[in-house]
């Protein structure tokens, strides 16, 4: 990995009817850089991907959000009453506001697992905001499973994994370097860099008045988010009209057939690939593939005159 953390990024927020969207910005105020969101996966936060982003910032004006109920975000997000991913889509759209009108260019819009998802349906409502995504490894389910896993939340009965698991997520640490030790060679986080999984932790954990630490996402959210499955991707995908690239897992997508199909008969030009070895967990375990691609997909816009 070779990675390289350029700078320290600063921490902003921009207000909205329910709270604030907490962001990390990166290249701020230097004229010719093309403005790139980064947007994380369900769990998460956008310090997580800091070794990628910083990296890319002598290239990119890089802002990176904590989503709705992760991070320093201070979003309303109740798990009773969550039942698909368009919160986000608007949440996004309105960070792709405010950033459009900061440097007066479209967005590039960049993404892992759900935040390829929101990245997706913010760029099919909101084509003039945006210039192009780059998606790793999103979460586009086909339409039978969606149904099942959405039947499932309705009729309040078990039978999703990742939702259960999530629940049962311990939430409660002694301290930041206890947790990282927890984690570290486990469970999701088996094939994560420990510099990768100390920046999930410092940017996903906040303390308590005992002294410990505990998750900015609340287990209960992050359950909530995998059977939070009443959006339509495929309607998404099918009234996409701007450029796209994809990077997939090789083992347990969650992007998976028809839509790689689907992706790229809306842009036949697309880079889609995927990375031999690879898990769903590619960014940490490939980041100088993910940056590259980054890099690659912005050549590929400035040739098109995009």
């Amino acid at each position: 990995m070779n990675s390289v953390v350029r700078e320290t990024p600063a921490r902003r927020e921009l207000p909205l009817p329910d709270g604030a969207i907490s962001y990390l910005e990166w290249g701020a105020g230097e004229p010719g850089k093309a403005p790139l969101h980064f947007a994380h996966a369900n769990g998460f936060n956008g310090f997580t991907y800091r070794r990628i982003l910083s990296g890319l910032s002598d290239q990119f004006h890089v802002r990176a959000w904590d989503a709705r109920g992760h991070g320093e975000t201070t979003l309303t997000a109740d798990p009773a009453r969550h039942r698909n991913w368009y919160v986000y889509r608007d949440d996004l759209i309105a960070m792709a506001e405010d950033f459009k009108q900061a440097t007066g260019k479209k967005i590039i819009l960049a993404g892992h697992s759900m935040g390829g998802t929101a990245s997706v349906m913010a760029a099919a409502a909101r084509p003039d905001l945006v210039r192009g995504i780059a998606l790793f490894d999103p979460v586009m389910i086909p339409t039978a499973a969606r149904i099942v896993m959405l039947m499932s939340q309705l009729l309040r009965r078990r039978g999703n994994p990742l939702a259960d698991g999530a629940e049962k997520r311990r939430a409660v640490f002694a301290d930041r370097q206890t947790m990282v030790d927890r984690y570290e060679g486990r469970g999701a986080f088996r094939t994560w860099p420990r510099g990768f999984l100390e920046d999930y932790v410092e940017g996903g954990t906040k303390p308590r008045e005992d002294g410990q630490i505990e998750l900015s996402c609340a287990p209960a959210w992050e359950a909530a988010n995998f059977r939070a499955q009443g959006h339509n991707i495929t309607t998404a995908v099918r009234n996409l009209h701007v450029p796209f690239a994809l990077v997939r897992a090789e083992r347990g997508s969650t992007c998976r057939p028809p839509f790689p199909m689907l992706l790229k008969r809306r842009d036949p030009a697309a880079h889609v690939m995927q990375v031999p070895g690879s898990t769903h967990f590619l960014p940490m375990e490939f980041p100088d593939v993910v940056a590259k691609e980054m890099r690659g997909f912005a050549a590929r816009l400035e040739r098109e005159g995009r």
